[in-house]
């Protein structure tokens, strides 16, 4: 992986923290797989492709009234690009307020997001990729 891959994932995750899915869409390949975690509630394994990953960020982001995340360390890991992201929500309704670091681990194809998973911690990631760094 390369630094320029490292920039991109940078660039991709900028545009999450501001809320610019426009320019997020613009970096991802159309044919996108998204894996979320299996422990978030209401998901499919996987979702492919712009119109399946709109409906997996319409379930996530109606889940809370406040969100925020900041990419605190991106980690070069061969083929993936592991991003250390704190991630804090709030939904008013039922008082959930989760604030925690969770990684996600960004594979590019031709310069665009073409896989992304998600874990818990970084280890998690690591461990399930088979990465050792």
């Amino acid at each position: 992986m390369s630094e320029e891959n490292v920039a991109v994932v940078r660039r991709v995750f900028a545009t999450w923290a501001e809320s610019d899915f426009e320019a997020f869409f613009s970096m991802a390949q159309p044919d996108i797989k998204v894996y979320p975690r299996p422990e978030e509630p209401g998901v499919k394994p996987c979702y492919e492709g712009w119109e399946e990953l709109m409906e997996y960020l319409i379930n996530w982001f109606s889940g809370w009234d406040e969100y925020t995340l900041e990419a605190e360390r991106f980690i070069d890991a061969g083929d993936h690009v592991i991003v250390d992201v704190r991630e804090v929500g709030f939904n008013r309704q039922s008082g959930i307020r989760v604030a925690e670091n969770f990684a996600h681990a960004v594979k590019l194809a031709d310069g665009k997001v073409a896989e992304w998973r998600m874990y818990g911690p970084v280890s998690e990631a690591l461990e399930a990729l088979a990465i050792e760094l």
